[in-house]
């Protein structure tokens, strides 16, 4: 068998979490003997007009879309680029030809336009579609508003012209302008050194979202949000299996009028290094607190600080590992106060068994509508319970009072009592932990994948769901 995987960016050296779970993912079926083929879209050249670039790495056929005529950071500003390009369809159609896959898995459309599933289908080719976030209904992927609410959806693109279409300065649409065209390289660094060093000296308070705005509806603007999703969502219903990360993801897409029988819940498995072992944890004063993950405002880092405050450095340790900038330290250490916060500073993947050994309880204060939320569920691999927002998919791994405590998200106060619960009774800790459990296996997870690929290969394309 031979697999086409479809992504935004490169697998091996992309930073998203869909990069990293289809670099599991490839590793997965190739130790399986089947013939991996990668394609992304995240790359730019001088040259003009969209064209491949293939080439080999570690023994996997690579092809990259250069130049996409759809950039992901113009999507706010062109929402209907998204839904289809005659070029790409075109550059995609000889793709697909040369390579003839037995299945195209698509993770992510961004940059591909609703294109490569026409190109796909007029070659007969079974389309399976993996939903890992929202860019098919939000132009801005996380169906967040600008001052970090969660969006309830595009209302007939009514909220997305009244809340993000054109409300950015000038500047700042020429520099994601700018960043959407140029190829990596001096120039393209400049630009982005120049964007934060102005952004710096203009700026608000980063920690502090913007006051939301109604800006007003342009019928134009919603007409044209609008009729990206519906263009969108039609291409959806083309494909021959529609896959969802969590039951959260399949029912915002329920909500949005994809036909609730073409979805099915596949979630993600995890490749968990071997050193990282379930086992029931203990806890003593002071506990560990541990948040992992980037130290930035939608992931809620200030919320953790906020809530240290005040609990007595001999009863708990505030441990963050992630990147943190020197700004973002000291302002989460004065939210603290007088409570000293820890920052060890990024860590790789092959480091988190060590990571978790310096922790007794994971927390998750992200004001994110997480679709998975991995910080989450690596953790109760190796049975640390787990203090989370309850937004998202979150609820769907963290029960509370079970394997861990949940709070409202963005309450710091709520926060600091589900902190104090547990530093005043540490075997709350052990309790927590037994309930846990570690998430599905990689191994487990492509088991279940490929019977989805031979059932699509098997009835061709009258496979219906």
């Amino acid at each position: 068998m031979r697999v086409l995987l479809v992504t935004h960016d490169h697998p091996f050296r992309g930073r998203s979490g869909v990069a990293a779970y289809c670099r599991d993912l490839l590793g997965e079926l190739r130790d399986r003997g089947i013939e991996v083929v990668h394609l992304y879209s995240a790359e730019r050249g001088w040259v003009r007009g969209p064209r491949l670039r293939a080439w080999t790495e570690e023994g996997v056929r690579f092809a990259a879309v250069l130049n996409s005529p759809a950039p992901p950071a113009l999507s706010v500003d062109r929402p209907l680029q998204d839904c289809g390009d005659v070029r790409m369809e075109r550059l995609l159609a000889r793709f697909l030809g040369e390579v003839r896959p037995d299945v195209v898995h698509v993770h992510s459309l961004m940059g591909f336009t609703a294109s490569l599933f026409f190109a796909a289908n007029q070659l007969g080719l079974p389309v399976v579609v993996t939903l890992h976030d929202f860019w098919t209904l939000c132009a801005q992927v996380s169906l967040t508003r600008p001052d970090g609410t969660p969006c309830e959806g595009p209302n007939g693109g009514l909220n997305c012209a009244r809340f993000c279409a054109g409300l950015d300065r000038p500047w700042r649409r020429l520099y994601r302008r700018l960043l959407a065209l140029l190829p990596t390289g001096s120039v393209r660094s400049w630009v982005e050194r120049a964007g934060r060093a102005y952004g710096r000296s203009a700026s608000r308070d980063p920690w502090t979202p913007p006051v939301a705005s109604d800006g007003g509806v342009r019928p134009d603007r919603a007409k044209a949000y609008g009729g990206r999703v519906a263009r969108l969502l039609a291409s959806l219903e083309e494909a021959h299996r529609i896959l969802a990360v969590s039951r959260f993801v399949a029912e915002v897409y329920r909500r949005h009028g994809l036909a609730a029988d073409r979805i099915q819940v596949l979630p993600l498995g995890l490749r968990i290094a071997d050193e990282v072992r379930w086992r029931l944890r203990e806890a003593s004063p002071p506990v560990r607190f541990g948040y992992l993950g980037r130290v930035v405002p939608h992931k809620g880092a200030h919320l953790l600080a906020r809530a240290a405050a005040g609990i007595p450095t001999d009863r708990a340790r505030f441990l963050f590992f992630g990147p943190a900038g020197r700004e973002a330290r000291a302002y989460l250490q004065r939210l603290a106060g007088s409570r000293p916060l820890e920052f060890y500073g990024p860590y790789r993947r092959e480091d988190l068994p060590r990571v978790l050994q310096e922790v007794d309880v994971a927390v998750v204060p992200t004001l994110f509508q997480e679709t998975v939320g991995l910080t989450a569920l690596e953790p109760q691999a190796a049975g640390i319970p787990v203090v989370a927002s309850a937004i998202g998919a979150i609820p769907e791994w963290v029960q509370d009072g079970e394997n861990g405590l949940l709070f409202p998200p963005g309450d710091p106060e709520a926060l600091r009592e589900r902190l104090l619960r547990i530093t005043e009774d540490p075997c709350l800790v052990a309790r927590l932990s037994a309930k846990t459990q570690p998430p599905e296996s990689i191994r487990v997870h492509v088991e279940r994948l490929l019977a989805i690929y031979e059932a699509c290969l098997a009835h061709g394309r009258a496979f219906h769901v």
